[in-house]
This record gives structure tokens, sequence and C-alpha cells, in this order.
């Protein structure tokens, strides 16, 4: 009798776990973005996107993020450095990626390509790749830090709305502003005309920011090009030393 009421148990805690999992599996798939069907119903990103200067996308077009007085201070530091011929340079010097946010500010195109789940970013510049993930997962409790850090996004109508945490120490918020463990940047991603993708792009981190830095980045698309092959060492003339600093011989 103990073995049949066992087994009848068994039989209803496998039951009830497979159908919550598979509640949560059709969960999932209501989201926009999550299968093959649902794609088809998303916006054409299709193309290659290229940063949009004119459109004020440029650094002063884009305004400058106001500083505590300590990252003000570095700033400054930076700038006279540079201004007196200083070795002030970046890991970018040695073919390290800028991360986020600066890897989307590159004057190099970029891919979006949809998948279930995934929306990934194909990045020209260092050759580097983002993943968007839009399958209703939340950050990880403790994401390992990345250059181009934790993305998690959903679809709002025609807008992707992402939210990325978890950033390795060399991101740069941008050149001669680090960031802290706070950072925190959110961008509102659409295509505002058949040719023109626009995001809305906020950095909070309130150990260097005294409030979020808010920018509005365009692109425009190129249907007949396609992204190059970036393989920074090959060609690399921005010659530094071991350091990173800014270096005269071309041999290194």
């Amino acid at each position: 009798m103990r073995s049949m009421m066992a087994v009848a148990l068994l039989g209803a805690i496998v039951t009830t776990t497979s159908a919550l999992a598979a509640d949560g599996t059709a969960g999932k798939a209501k989201l926009p973005g999550t299968t093959w069907q649902s794609i088809a119903q998303l916006p054409d990103w299709s193309g290659v996107w290229e940063l949009d200067w004119r459109a004020g996308a440029g650094r002063g077009g884009a305004g400058m993020p106001k500083l505590t007085p300590e990252s003000q201070a570095k700033l400054d530091k930076y700038r006279v450095d540079q201004k007196e011929g200083k070795n002030a340079q970046t890991n970018t010097a040695n073919c390290d990626p800028p991360g986020m946010p600066q890897i989307m500010t590159q004057p190099y195109p970029v891919e979006f390509l949809f998948t279930p789940g995934k929306v990934t970013v194909a990045i020209e510049a260092y050759s580097q790749m983002r993943r968007i993930y839009v399958d209703g997962r939340p950050h990880a409790d403790d994401p390992d830090p990345t250059y181009q850090g934790d993305s998690i996004g959903h679809w709002e109508g025609d807008t992707l709305v992402v939210d990325t945490v978890g950033f390795i120490d060399d991101s740069l918020i941008m050149p001669g502003i680090g960031h802290s463990d706070q950072m925190h940047i959110q961008e509102r991603i659409r295509r505002v005309s058949p040719d023109v993708l626009e995001i809305q792009r906020t950095i909070s981190d309130p150990k260097v920011l005294t409030e979020p830095w808010k920018v509005t980045l365009t692109y425009k698309r190129h249907t007949d090009w396609t992204l190059k092959e970036y393989i920074c060492a090959q060609n690399n003339r921005d010659s530094a030393d071991s350091e990173g600093r800014a270096d005269m011989n071309l041999k290194r």
C-alpha cells in the first residue's frame, strides 16, 4: 500500500512540475520576439546602421554629463595631460574594446540580428557582439563584469527597451570618465522613419554623475552595406607601450 501511495504521490509531483514548466514556457512564448512567428511581427531593422554624426550624435551634440567633484577633477587632469602632450591614453590604444556605452558610438556600423528570445547587436568596431535577452529573464543576481554588460530587454510596441548592468572596469562613460559598480544604462531603441533608427540612452551612476546623463543617438540605414572584419592588432598604428600610454615605437 505504501509503495502504491508513493508512486501515486510521485506521479502527482511530476505532473504538477511538468504543468508548471509548460506554463512558464508558454508564458515566455507569448512575449514579442521569442518565436519566429512573433519576430515576423516586429519592426524591420534589417541592413547595416551607421551613427549619424550630423544629427548631433557627436560628443558636443550629445552634451556633457554632470559629474561629481571627484570625477570632474579626474576629467580635468586627463584633459590637461593631453594638452601638455603627456601620455594620457585609454586602453583602446592597445586594441582593447571600449565597452559600453562607447562601443555604440564608434565611427563604424552595427547590425541587429533577431532570433527567438534574443536581439544580437553585431558591431564592426573591434568585432564586438552585444546580446540583449528578450525572453523574460531577470538580470543575474551577481553578473560577471563584461565589456558589454548584462543586457535584458523587452518590446513595447515598436520600441526595444534595454536595461544593462555589470560592466568591466575598463569600460568608460567617455574618455577620461570612468564608472563605478553602480553604473546602469537604459536604452529605448526604435525606427523613427524607414531608414533612421533612434536610441534614447540614459546613463545613471550616482558615484560619478550628479544626475542621469540622457543622450539621443541617431543612426542611418545602409541596405547595401555589410559589416567588415575588424582585427585591431592587424593594422594598429596608434602605438602604445605596455601600459597603454602613447608611444612613438611603431614596431610594437
